[in-house]
């Protein structure tokens, strides 16, 4: 009984964990390439006005899928839908590190937007089923600490990372944590999708 109750102790910290990483990722994500607009548009040789794209199509896709993705996970299942989205987002992390022009930086950026929104939307509805209904008060407690340190964080992070590498790094730094939940995600539990037609 100790063990089960051990490894079920375990399981519940490593789904929590999956989901605090997971929005420190979209969060960090979000913002660190406004610090190394200058530094892209150098190195991609296009204009200022054009490298703002780069900003807008992660956002305006992070808000407009914010709803279709929690409507998906209501019908497809919480889970599914989240694993779905931090697969998204770590294939488009990917796809920003080899990007070799502005459209195509900006195509990896949109797919990331869509990847985020799906966690986003339902990271507070996966910490409803992992954690204890008395216990789930403290948990949109840490998740909002996360998200707000991971906001704090992200200037000097940026900045960091661009005084010792090339601003790809901004984005090749994410591509572990973000296998590090892809994998965590496992241990989320399974709840079924309402299958109600979206």
């Amino acid at each position: 009984a100790d063990a089960c109750s051990v490894r079920a102790e375990s399981q519940r910290l490593t789904a929590v964990g999956a989901v605090l990483a997971a929005m420190v990722l979209v969060v960090l994500n979000a913002a660190i390439a406004n610090i190394a607009l200058p530094t892209i548009t150098q190195s991609l040789k296009v204009t200022p006005a054009l490298s703002i794209w780069i900003v807008t199509a992660h956002q305006a896709a992070l808000l407009m899928a914010l709803l279709p993705c929690a409507t998906l996970g209501e019908s497809l299942g919480y889970r599914r839908v989240f694993r779905c989205g931090v697969a998204l987002f770590s294939i488009a992390t990917l796809m920003c590190v080899l990007a070799p022009s502005l459209p195509w930086l900006i195509a990896a950026r949109l797919l990331q937007g869509l990847g985020g929104a799906a966690v986003m939307a339902l990271g507070i509805a996966l910490l409803r089923h992992v954690v204890p209904s008395q216990q789930l008060g403290a948990a949109i407690g840490w998740n909002a600490l996360a998200v707000a340190l991971s906001s704090a964080a992200e200037p000097a992070i940026g900045a960091a990372i661009l005084t010792v590498a090339d601003w790809p790094w901004l984005f090749a730094v994410l591509l572990p944590l973000s296998g590090w939940v892809l994998l965590a995600s496992r241990a989320l539990p399974a709840v079924d999708g309402t299958a109600r037609s979206v």
